[in-house]
Parts: C-alpha cells; structure tokens; sequence
C-alpha cells in the first residue's frame, strides 16, 4: 500500500497547488481540515482536525511518509491583538498537535519528513543581502517566525528530518499581495508605495509548490532555506513590472507610509520594510527556480 502524504493548509493558496501536483503524479495525499468534506479523487481524502481543542481524527497519521505543513492563519490582516493571537496560535497549536500524533505512534511507523512553511519576515529591514545565517529581527513577526520554526525543529525529536521555508513575497494572481493589485493596476491606478526603495524578494507561486516538493523527496534536504526568486527588485520596479504586464501606464504618485499605516496599522510594515534575500543555499542543494525574470514570471501570471 503506497502511503500518503499528509497536508495541513492544503486548501490554502500554495496547499491546493501542491495537492493538485501530487495526485497527477498518482500520490496519495491527506489533507487535514476543520471541515473535512468527501472527496470524488481515491487519491485524495479529507481528515479532521481541530488544533484548537488538541483533536485529531486518529486515523490521520496512518500510512503516511510526510507531512508538508503549511496551516497557519493569513498574515495580510490588520493587526489588532486578536488577530496577532490568531495569526501566532495557528502556528504554534497546529505544531503541537503534529508533535502529539507523531510521538503516539511506533517509532517505525512515524512519517519521515516534515516540510513546514515560513518566511523571510523573520529577517530586519534594511539593504543588506541576507542569508539563512543572517540574524533575525524583534519584531511581532519575526517571533511569529522563530515560533513556527521551532516548531516544526521540534520533530527532529521524534526521528523526522525537518526542513522550514522561509518563503518571500509569493506572485499569484488568485491571492496574497499580487492578487490584490491587479484590479487597480488594469485600472491604470497602480503605483509604488513608500518610498519605492525598499527591496522586495519575490518568487512565483509555482516555484514555491516546487520547492516543497524537491524538500519533501530529496533526503539530503535539512534546516532553513530561502525560497525567493535569485533576483530581488525594488518596490518601484516591481510595480512597474505588474504594470507593463497589464499594458498600463505606470504614473500615479507612490502611496505614502502614513496613508498606508492608517489603513493597515502595524501590518503595513510588510510592504514597507526591505528584505534582500539571497537564495543561493537551496540552489547549491540542487533546486531550480523555473522563474528567475520577473517579467516573464508576471506575464505568465497576468
């Protein structure tokens, strides 16, 4: 019997992705939910969870080589300090019970791998190149970060090789920052915000689904890497490039910090602050990007 790989946030932008290229390459795959619905696909089933209540459907982690997780509560909301509650105990909670279920199992039935996202908001603002050694922040989600690492880190206890993927600004035109702003950049509206300067690493949703994949399958593959497109642009330019994408001229004034901070509060430090993110340590380890121009990559997405 082929075992399964078992997905948390799989119904998520990158997680729909990456069941779907599972099973077109015939893997079995389960995806843990809070609603937990019939699938048409043998391939693919629906199992139960509920981290907040430390529940989970104990036929969830039978037959299973990897967990690929990627649960976790959106980041792009306001701020408030109920959602800074959520956005950190969706992490730590789905974590823990991850922990629960693999340590109640037979050391030889144990899954082999756990793939857990994460992301380059772990690193400072500033122009500087950034590696996976480059220190951290202190910041609200810079913690967030160290939280959900550690987490998956955790495992290592429990015999699993772990690999977290400090993701950078994924492009999808069906969500996150790129989905947003394509309404207003065909309405000839789009602009830079702050200043324009600040560095922005972007990567393709495709290249991310993939490098979940290389991690998940290739044994060599441990600890923290960047995910980020080779090539880092500046705010500026990469809203001129979504802007040629869409055949629009590309003239508006930049959003200012301030009307950005009214409107997102503490949350606008996403946008505003600058990341230079250099992905070289999971090139070297044999992953290739597939979209390394960005705009050959934003015209394949608009």
């Amino acid at each position: 019997m082929q075992k399964s790989i078992l997905i948390t946030g799989g119904t998520g932008l990158i997680g729909q992705a990456i069941v779907d290229s599972l099973i077109r390459q015939n893997q079995p795959v389960k995806v843990l939910t809070r609603r937990p619905k019939n699938s048409d696909n043998p391939l693919l089933e629906y199992v139960e969870w509920n981290p907040e209540a430390k529940e989970m459907d104990p036929h969830a982690m039978t037959h299973v080589r990897g967990i690929l997780h990627l649960a976790g509560a959106p980041v792009a909301q306001r701020w408030t300090a109920r959602a800074k509650a959520a956005i950190l105990n969706s992490r730590v909670q789905t974590s823990a019970l991850l922990y629960q279920a693999i340590e109640a199992l037979p050391a030889e039935q144990r899954p082999g791998v756990c793939v857990g996202a994460s992301a380059i908001g772990l690193y400072p603002s500033g122009p500087d190149l950034l590696t996976e050694q480059s220190p951290g922040d202190k910041s609200f989600l810079a913690d967030v970060v160290r939280s959900w690492e550690s987490g998956v880190t955790n495992l290592q206890t429990l015999g699993l090789r772990t690999v977290s993927l400090r993701i950078g600004l994924v492009l999808s035109p069906r969500g996150g920052m790129l989905g947003k702003l394509l309404p207003v950049f065909k309405m000839g509206l789009g602009s830079a915000v702050g200043s324009g300067e600040q560095w922005q690493s972007w990567v393709h949703e495709a290249d991310v689904q993939r490098a979940f994949e290389w991690a998940l399958n290739d044994s060599s593959a441990e600890g923290a890497y960047n995910v980020a497109a080779p090539q880092p642009v500046t705010n500026k330019q990469l809203s001129a490039a979504i802007a040629r994408a869409c055949h629009r001229p590309f003239w508006a004034p930049h959003v200012p910090s301030f009307a950005l901070k009214l409107a997102y509060g503490e949350m606008a430090s996403v946008v505003l602050s600058s990341q230079r993110v250099a992905s070289e340590r999971i090139t070297q380890a044999g992953f290739a990007f597939e979209h390394t121009d960005l705009d050959k990559a934003l015209s394949d997405l608009v």
